[in-house]
């Protein structure tokens, strides 16, 4: 029998058994990710922490889908955190929940990173690239993983066509760290803004290589 899977909003409480096992499928899909490891210094916490602020503020501030195998007792195999217009990643009411306890599971160097490097260039980032206000005035797909045994069946397709059969008009935005995924977005009908990609530098700029980041827009 083939395997049979649905798409379903998650609207669970945090630390639930099906909150953990979310967290625990973007653990796994994003277990060989360089960009996961530059942002966490490829400490084990650390990205079990980012993963859970991750999903916890698409709870709090905008909307998490799974795919489900109903085959194999709703098992996630799939999962994506998208941000409708006007909201965001991190926001400030969410500063004792979601952004806090992640910023104070960072050790100080990595902390100091985030704060003065990572997040305003990422800020910069979507400002120049998309143009102020576009990506606020969008949804915009923060996070999106598929458990590796999974892939290659069109469930991230699954993942981006619930928020196009209800954005009403709106764009859809994302940002892509890994040059072999833009293939896939294209089909998906986003294009790049730019060819190039911009480069970010890792905390230890000695000893990583840092990571690029494209922006892409859908109508």
């Amino acid at each position: 029998m083939s395997p049979s899977f649905a798409v379903r909003r998650f609207t669970g409480a945090p630390g639930s058994a099906r909150f953990n096992e979310i967290v625990e499928c973007f653990k796994q899909a994003y277990s060989e990710d360089h960009f996961a490891h530059s942002v966490t210094a490829g400490k084990t916490d650390i990205y079990h922490r980012l993963n859970y602020s991750l999903l916890l503020s698409g709870i709090l501030s905008g909307e998490v889908y799974t795919i489900e195998e109903v085959s194999n007792g709703n098992k996630v195999v799939a999962a994506a955190v998208w941000f409708p217009p006007n909201r965001e990643l991190f926001e400030e009411s969410e500063q004792g929940k979601a952004v806090g306890p992640f910023m104070a599971s960072l050790f100080p160097e990595l902390c100091k990173w985030w704060r003065t490097r990572f997040l305003p260039e990422y800020s910069d980032f979507a400002r120049t690239k998309f143009g102020d206000g576009v990506r606020k005035a969008a949804w915009h797909l923060q996070w999106i993983g598929t458990l590796k045994s999974y892939r290659r069946r069109g469930l991230g397709t699954m993942l981006i066509d619930v928020i196009r059969n209800k954005k009403n008009g709106k764009k859809m935005c994302l940002e892509v760290e890994r040059p072999e995924n833009l293939k896939f977005y294209r089909k998906c009908g986003f294009k790049e803004i730019d060819e190039e990609a911009h480069h970010f530098e890792c905390y230890n700029v000695h000893k990583e290589p840092g990571f690029g980041m494209w922006a892409m827009l859908s109508d």
